[in-house]
């Protein structure tokens, strides 16, 4: 007879909406966010700095993808000031 033992995962989840991101953010239960930016090389050969934002939920990893810099610009303006924001 095995016995399973099940890990403690928590869920991820993709937004791909950016309101729907910010009011995610707001939320009372979320304490922290991550922001990593970095650059990926697209099909076309061109160089794009994507940027990804992970907020931390009581039971999920809400994480948004951005292309775009000045969007990603705005989305850390647009984040509470208090959220601890860690950037990578």
């Amino acid at each position: 007879m095995l016995a399973t033992i099940s890990s403690p995962v928590s869920p991820q989840r993709e937004i791909t909406d950016i309101k729907q991101f910010v009011e995610l953010a707001r939320r009372s239960d979320v304490k922290t966010a991550t922001i990593k930016t970095h650059t990926i090389v697209k099909l076309n050969g061109k160089k794009v700095n994507q940027t990804k934002f992970k907020v931390r939920g009581t039971k999920n990893l809400y994480t948004l993808i951005v292309n775009d810099e000045g969007k990603a610009k705005k989305l850390v303006q647009a984040l509470p000031p208090t959220l601890k924001v860690t950037q990578i």
